[in-house]
C-alpha cells in the first residue's frame, strides 16, 4: 500500500509566481514618490539632514524584498513595501507641515513679535 503525502493547507503552499515583481515595482514607486515629494516641497532648499528620515521608507521597502514561501509572509512584506512607498511620497510635505506648525507655535508663544 502506498502512503499518501499529508495535505498542506493553502496558506502554507509555496508560491508559483515571480516573487520579485511586486518588490521591484514598490522600490521604483518609493524612489519616484520620494523624489517627487522632496522636489515639490519647500524643504528642498533646507539642510540635508531633513532628508535623513527617508531611511525609514526605504527600510520598509527593503523588507518587501525578503523572499517568502508562504502567502501570509508575502502579504506582510507587500504591505510593508506599500506603506514605505506611501511614506516616501508624503514625508516631505508632512515634514513641511510639522516645521511650519512648530514655527507658528513658537512665534505665538513669543508674543508674535
Amino acid at each position: 500500500m502506498k502512503a499518501t503525502p499529508p495535505l498542506v493547507p493553502p496558506a502554507e503552499q509555496p508560491l508559483d509566481s515571480p516573487w520579485w515583481l511586486a518588490p521591484a515595482l514598490l522600490t521604483v514607486a518609493a524612489v519616484l514618490g520620494g523624489t517627487w515629494g522632496y522636489r515639490s516641497s519647500p524643504i528642498v532648499h533646507a539642510s540635508a539632514w531633513l532628508a535623513l528620515p527617508y531611511i525609514i521608507p526605504l527600510a520598509l521597502v527593503a523588507a518587501s524584498w525578503r523572499p517568502s514561501a508562504h502567502r501570509d509572509t508575502r502579504t506582510r512584506g507587500l504591505v510593508l513595501g506599500g506603506v514605505g512607498a506611501l511614506t516616501a511620497l508624503v514625508y516631505a510635505h508632512l515634514a513641511t507641515f510639522v516645521l511650519c506648525a512648530v514655527a507658528l507655535v513658537l512665534w505665538a508663544f513669543h508674543g508674535g513679535g
